[in-house]
């Protein structure tokens, strides 16, 4: 029987299985498959002087440093025991000619033109730190520098290689070994040294090793292409050209300076371009060398400038004490400046004075630190410019003072925050919540952070509305992983036989786990606000995982945030906490391209998307120091200006980040439309089609025919109250979905209350439309059967006007074509699990479900009622009048006429159907029905709620929408689907129970028939033994009699039409139970996490259990009922057969007829005599297990997703 077509055989199982093969290979982002093959030990490299350090253009040069040094350690040690060879250049122990940093200049004249204003020299600053991770800082910003320069036009020399420099940069300690020093320096390194000993060669190499500061570098020079713009149009407009003609960058190792490292990078500043370079590079005299420009990038964090605007302060102290005489302060202040320092208080060397000079000419990128003013103490309440312009015009002397060129490419913190404040806003309900800060407590950049949030958030909230800022520290480096070496192993899965973290190591893991297991327990304290949102502050992205690894599960609906974008948050291996982290960047990870046809500077320049926005800050900031013109460096300000301005806002997608505000949504390219469109008009084609064409409903229909004012068959009312009623809230539902959409279509366009308005004015209009038939059914006066149908025109004119006013209320405002960016709108993403919308409007089909369901529910079973008395031949059911009693009476009319569980059945063997149908039909009808519906509604709501309250301890489940329109509208619909659901389920409840009654009465003994109803079943069977099917007999076989006698009130139909009544009045209502099952399918498939953050906790779990069980349960005991009259009928009938065996002519005749009838009993499979595969019960079970509601709940259950 599970083969007949219809509902049940659809296939579900290959169903499941395409919706798996789908989920795997479209939503899933597979590795690449890297097809280089292995190769063997590369061969050793041709030694060139100039190139010394292998090193792509991706690589860490710092790394590829030391890998040179090990490298030339070994070769150069095997040289030494081999005396009979020469060393080569690469061995020396004295810096070769090519390392000389002062020779740098003469060599980037290479024309020897002594115009080397075309040339930039760039400092790039770098952490030169082996912790773990900073090897990887390293690559990003190098990436980053060249792909910035390159997005100019700049190429790299060699792309494979890096020359090296060798500085000496300490500070001499007192003025013999100052002396000493100068002298030894002073010998020429092509002179020949006397043999030394082997010890003293040690010691002089370890002692040169101890003052050598190599740097490594590359050179860019500006492409040359055919055809190109040439930079001749720029001079003919009286401005530079827009670039360079080349580029040398240093990388610079901010750890590996001596201290006073801003002194160190004004030494390595002078030694490369001060008066000694100078003189090397212009022998005929330095007045006709043009200088090249020069720009710092860095320092590389908000510590590194901290101790570089302390080294400033100190450089013009000790310069400033040179000019004060004998002033104490001065004094003072140069000493503690210059501890250590031979002569600190006699004012800056002349070398680091000239480095300090040269440095004030200086353009300085500040890519990394994001500290406001008010939190780098150093500043003394300054801003950052100010106070750097007026320390070098300290040190430099220079009247009228020069400023400082300082660029940031990264936003401030500050901004940040405001944007997290904002996003907080529209994410928490209007109600008192705790914001909980995890922060790191050992950086600057996490304290600045969490100051700026707690003095801004508490104002952002009305006073009745308390927000309550908890702060939980930690030091950085949870996992315990300090250098690469440790790190190396982390990455490794874990063994099966880890178990939690033992409270005995150097990581800080079980610090975590006791952190989320304390914050969970505070959930239940009553006098703690409920947790709103966790933010996580910290500078290492390793520790913000492992940190959501350990609070995500327990508070999987709750807003998580953190600041600065990384791709790490998109990768899959972190999707599972990683989703619905709300990220404030000050930069976006990719700029988008200018709109087609507009005039403005391509950011992005083909540069593929960025790892972080520290690599996006040094790309933009190499981008801009690559400008030679004030054209060009205006050109990258304004281009860069919308993105600083405006920090982005995003939520981690399942693939993507997802904008929510800022530069990000306000500039990315308009989004296609189309399937917003056309998800919309699926919508209301199907909703609209569904009420008004086919199926429609019951009350549908009668309002048509109200409308219409067709005449009915029997001159009834056309229309009866609970009708009514089901229009108005079908009219308003279907405008309500109507002002969604719109919303949907059109953000901001309309608020819950307009839509609210809206529908309100939809549930009128119906009204009005069926207002004759209303005012009719109240005076009883129906219309007359032989009044041709027709509409009355003024009551269409009416109900047009009550439409136009509809449609100018609805109609969004603005251009329909126009794009409408809303930053506090819910966006709008199908499957990145980010947004509400999808929920929402299945939310809307689950509410229209309920609607449907409900309609069919009463009117089709109230007609159905109607209509099997007219094929019963019985008169219809009326319901008892309503009349005026006291309370007991009203207690005793419950029990008596409404009650189906005190309704008690005949006393006696033989059933009086006509009386027993009377009863059903009367507690059938809608009064009793609405009645019993209602004190059943009552008692659900209570009980579900007091268990959803137990269970959930108190806390209700957050609704995951930003902004309070978007937020009202999807939680008012929810809790719409959450009020009726239970309304669904008792009205299908009591139909059930209703007819499960009426079975078991029919059960009780053997029911008699009216004439007209025995009539018309034989006349059914045939005209041939009509009167013998209509013969009235006793009861039981051997009470009869051929003289007759007894209560004969029975047929030989009597046990075969319980059967056909049992089995056509449990057909449409075991049909019912597939709408509650369809809702329940609606809303898990709605909650999950494909779409938003949902949670779907115990609680809900069990709330939709309950529902489950009660409608399995009434539909197992209304089957059992049923079998239980086909069995009672099958050995009634038996007993039958075998009296009309016995007896004679002519009732023998029936025997074959009887077996027929005996045989159709067995093989009876309607209604709730349907096999297994064939109940509705299996089928509406099928609808949420079968599909996406199924794999949701194997998803969640199985998997822990």
């Amino acid at each position: 029987m599970a083969d007949k077509g219809g509902f049940g055989s659809f296939p579900w199982a290959s169903a499941a299985v395409l919706v798996a093969f789908v989920a795997s290979t479209q939503l899933v982002p597979h590795a690449f498959e890297p097809l280089r093959p292995a190769e063997k030990a590369r061969a050793q490299a041709p030694l060139d002087p100039d190139l010394d350090v292998n090193a792509r253009l991706w690589e860490d040069p710092f790394a590829a440093l030391r890998r040179y040094e090990i490298e030339r350690a070994e070769r150069c040690e095997r040289v030494r025991k081999q005396t009979s060879q020469t060393l080569d250049i690469d061995c020396r122990d004295r810096v070769a000619d090519v390392r000389d940093p002062q020779r740098m200049l003469a060599k980037l004249d290479r024309d020897h033109d002594q115009r080397l204003d075309d040339t930039l020299i760039i400092l790039g600053l770098m952490p030169g730190a082996d912790f773990v991770g900073a090897e990887e800082a390293r690559r990003r910003l190098r990436y980053a520098t060249l792909a910035g320069l390159l997005a100019q036009d700049y190429v790299p020399d060699n792309a494979e290689r890096l020359s090296l420099l060798e500085f000496s940069l300490l500070e001499p300690a007192s003025a013999p070994e100052s002396a000493t020093t100068a002298a030894g320096n002073a010998v020429s390194p092509s002179a020949s040294a006397p043999v030394a000993t082997p010890a003293q060669d040690k010691r002089a190499r370890a002692a040169r090793a101890k003052d050598s500061y190599v740097v490594p570098y590359e050179l860019l020079s500006a492409r040359a292409e055919h055809r190109r713009k040439t930079d001749a149009d720029a001079d003919a407009k009286g401005d530079k050209p827009r670039r360079y003609s080349q580029i040398a960058l240093l990388w610079v190792d901010e750890n590996a300076l001596p201290n006073r490292k801003l002194d160190a990078l004004a030494r390595l500043t002078q030694q490369l371009v001060g008066g000694d370079a100078r003189k090397l590079a212009a022998p005929g005299g330095v007045d006709t060398l043009r200088m090249p420009s020069l720009a710092v990038i860095g320092p590389s964090s908000t510590d590194a400038l901290r101790m570089a605007l302390m080294d400033l302060r100190c450089a013009a102290d000790r310069k400033h004490a040179a000019f004060a005489g004998q002033s104490p302060a001065a004094t003072a202040a140069a000493a503690r400046c210059g501890s250590g320092v031979a002569g600190a208080s006699g004012g800056l060397p002349k070398d680091l004075q000239e480095g300090y000079e040269l440095l004030a000419g200086a353009e300085f990128y500040n890519s990394a630190s994001t500290a406001p003013n008010s939190m780098i103490s150093e500043l003394s309440d300054q801003k950052l410019e100010s106070f750097v312009t007026d320390q070098f015009n300290r040190i430099t002397g220079v009247n009228p003072v020069r400023p400082v060129q300082m660029v940031r490419t990264i936003g401030t913190d500050s901004e940040l925050i405001k944007r997290i404040v904002g996003e907080l806003a529209l994410r928490l309900p209007h109600q008192g919540r705790r914001v909980v800060i995890v922060a790191e407590r050992d950086s600057l950049y996490a304290q600045s952070l969490v100051s700026e949030l707690k003095y801004r958030l508490p104002d952002s909230r009305a006073k009745d509305q308390p927000i309550q800022v908890e702060v939980i520290y930690f030091f950085r480096g949870i996992d315990g992983v300090t250098t690469r070496e440790s790190g190396s192993g982390s990455s490794a899965p874990p063994t099966k036989a880890a178990t939690l973290e033992w409270p005995e190591s150097r990581d800080q893991l079980d610090y975590l786990r006791r952190l989320g297991t304390e914050l969970k327990r505070s959930e239940s304290d009553l006098t703690r606000l409920p947790i709103g949102a966790i933010g996580i502050f910290a500078n290492d992205v390793h520790d913000k995982l492992l940190v959501l690894q350990a609070l995500h599960e327990d508070f999987s609906d709750r807003m998580f945030f953190t600041t600065d974008m990384d791709a790490r948050y998109l990768h899959p291996r972190t999707q599972a906490f990683t989703r619905n982290l709300v990220v404030a960047s000050s930069l976006p990870l990719a700029f988008y391209p200018p709109p087609v046809g507009a005039s403005g500077v391509d950011l992005q320049a083909g540069t593929p998307p960025l790892r972080d926005i520290y690599q996006v800050s040094t790309y933009a900031a190499a981008r801009r120091a690559g400008c030679r013109s004030e054209a060009c460096k205006r050109e990258e300000r304004l281009a860069l200006e919308p993105a600083l301005q405006k920090p982005s806002v995003y939520e981690i997608g399942r693939s993507s980040a997802v904008p929510l505000s800022g530069y990000a949504l306000e500039a990315r390219p308009t989004p296609p439309g189309a399937g917003r469109s056309g998800a919309a008009l699926l919508l209301v084609v199907v909703m609209g089609g569904a009420l008004l064409a086919w199926p429609s409903t019951p009350a549908i229909r009668q309002a048509r025919r109200a409308f219409l004012r067709e005449p009915t068959a029997d001159n009834q009312p056309q229309m009866d109250m609970t009708a009514i009623v089901l229009v108005a809230l079908h009219a308003g539902l279907f405008a309500y979905v109507l002002a969604s959409l719109i919303e949907f279509l059109f953000p901001s366009q309309l608020g819950f209350v307009h839509a609210l308005l809206l529908a309100s004015l939809a549930a009128f209009g119906a009204l009005l439309a069926v207002l004759p038939s209303l005012l009719m059914a109240r005076h009883e006066q129906p219309v007359s059967p032989d009044q041709p149908a027709g509409v009355d025109r003024l009551h269409l004119v009416i109900v047009l006007m009550v439409v136009a006013v509809w449609v100018w209320l609805a109609w969004p405002s603005g251009s329909a074509g126009q794009a409408v960016v809303c930053e506090s709108c819910e966006p709008v993403a199908w499957l990145e699990g980010v947004s509400a919308w999808p929920s929402h409007l299945i939310h809307l089909l689950a509410l229209f479900a309920i609607l449907w369901t409900l309609d069919w529910a009463w009117a089709d079973t109230l007609n159905q009622l109607r209509r099997d008395s007219d094929w019963l031949r019985l008169p219809r059911p009326v319901a008892r009048p309503i009349v005026r009693s006291d309370l007991r009476q009203l207690a005793s009319g419950w029990f008596e006429h409404v009650s189906v569980m005190f309704w008690r059945p005949g006393v006696g063997y033989s059933c009086d159907f006509d009386q027993l149908w009377k009863e059903y039909g009367e507690r059938g009808e809608a009064r009793p029905r609405a009645a019993r519906t209602l004190v059943l509604f009552a008692l659900t709501i209570c009980c579900v709620g007091l268990l959803f309250l137990c269970l959930s301890e108190g806390q209700i489940p957050e609704v995951p929408v930003r902004g309070d329109d978007h937020r009202q509208m999807v939680t008012a619909t929810l809790y719409a689907i959450l009020l009726l659901l239970p309304l669904l389920v008792v009205a299908v409840a009591d139909a059930t129970m209703l007819l499960m009654r009426f079975v078991r009465h029919l059960n009780a003994g053997r029911s008699f028939y009216p004439d007209s109803t025995i009539a018309m079943f034989a006349q059914a069977l045939g005209e041939e033994h009509k009167a013998l099917w209509s013969q009235r007999f006793c009861a039981k076989p051997e009470e009869r009699s051929k003289e007759g006698g007894g209560f004969a009130v029975h047929t030989l139909l009597d046990d075969w039409i319980d059967v056909q009544i049992v089995a056509r009045r449990s057909t449409p209502v075991a049909r019912l139970v597939i709408g509650p099952f369809v809702v329940l399918a609606l809303l898990v498939v709605a909650r999950s996490r494909l779409f938003d953050n949902w949670s779907l906790t115990p609680a809900i779990a069990i709330s939709v259990s309950f529902y489950v069980a009660v409608l399995i349960g009434l539909t197992v005991l209304l089957k059992r009922a049923a079998e239980t009259t086909r069995r009672h009928a099958l050995a009634s009938m038996q007993a039958d057969l075998r009296w009309l065996a016995g007896s004679g002519k002519p009732l023998s005749d029936l025997v074959e007829p009887y077996k027929r009838l005996i045989a159709s009993v067995e093989n009876e499979q309607s209604g709730a005599f349907a096999s297994f595969f064939d109940q509705p019960l299996l089928k509406a079970l099928l609808v949420p297990l079968g599909g996406a509601g199924g794999t949701h709940l194997f998803d969640y259950l199985l998997l822990g997703r």
